[in-house]
């Protein structure tokens, strides 16, 4: 139960259907997701995946797990993967003794981008990394650096509340804003600038990991204004319900090559890019 007293799902567990008031009055598409981030977690990479999981829409990985575990969420559920890099990015996603990033193969990175799903509609965005607490971590941003990013994709959101009703359906992230679902220690502290995010562009949901739940007696999920933020740390199978899903006109970006996310990381990391083929 949302705002209630009931006990929270244990983290990893099937959660049930989250409604909001507006599914109510609005024709609404239910859609089945799995989310994942920060560990790899044995239930979710094991052989049975396909069919305990048959029914899921999309994938979509909230930070922190190897390139590796999202080839084969897509590899298994032949479904869309969507996801942000974590704040430990370069460490789980280097590969050979050069240590230039590998993006996972097959998966749509949307770290600072909004996209839609060519097959549901859905539109959807990407904020990626921690607040900034270490050097030696490349995808970490101060609060100005998370304003610059938003501020790149308003346009998008802007022109998508004009031309579709709505500026954005799902906001993926790694952290969560200032204040919901974060912790008071500088590494786990939300962004005010993400708080700040959903009061402009009212996304229906979040979702986001970082944040290592393991009280069972502990809620994972918390309404903000007209979105509920969820933790979806290390998995959740989530079946939301989104109003007003349009016909689109633009398929989902790829992202078989690097984009500026990780353009950032080897910047940040002092590694020179690798030239388009």
């Amino acid at each position: 139960m949302v705002g209630g007293q009931a006990r929270a799902p244990h983290p990893g567990s099937i959660a049930g259907y989250i409604p909001r008031p507006s599914d109510l009055k609005d024709q609404c598409m239910k859609l089945t997701i799995l989310a994942v981030s920060d560990e790899v977690d044995q239930r979710i990479y094991s052989p049975s995946l396909r069919e305990r999981m048959a029914d899921v829409t999309m994938v979509i990985g909230c930070g922190d797990v190897p390139a590796s575990y999202l080839e084969f969420l897509t590899d298994s559920l032949h479904k869309p993967v969507y996801y942000v890099l974590g704040n430990h990015a370069e460490e789980l996603t280097r590969e050979g003794s050069r240590g230039f990033p590998r993006l996972p193969e097959g998966c749509i990175n949307v770290g600072g981008k909004v996209v839609t799903d060519s097959l549901s509609g859905l539109i959807i965005g990407g904020l990626p990394g921690s607040p900034r607490y270490s050097e030696r971590e490349p995808v970490q941003y101060t609060e100005w650096q998370m304003w610059m990013m938003i501020a790149r994709m308003a346009p998008r959101l802007i022109w998508n509340r004009i031309r579709k009703g709505r500026a954005l359906d799902l906001l993926v992230t790694h952290s969560p804003p200032r204040d919901i679902n974060d912790e008071q220690d500088i590494a786990h502290r939300g962004f005010i600038a993400m708080r700040r995010f959903l009061q402009w562009f009212g996304p229906a949901y979040q979702l986001h990991g970082h944040i290592h739940v393991y009280d069972r007696s502990k809620s994972h999920v918390t309404r903000h204004l007209g979105t509920e933020v969820i933790n979806v740390y290390p998995y959740q199978k989530l079946d939301l319900a989104f109003s007003r899903l349009l016909q689109h006109e633009e398929p989902a970006a790829t992202s078989r090559y690097p984009d500026r996310i990780t353009g950032d990381i080897r910047e940040r990391a002092g590694m020179k890019a690798k030239p388009r083929p």
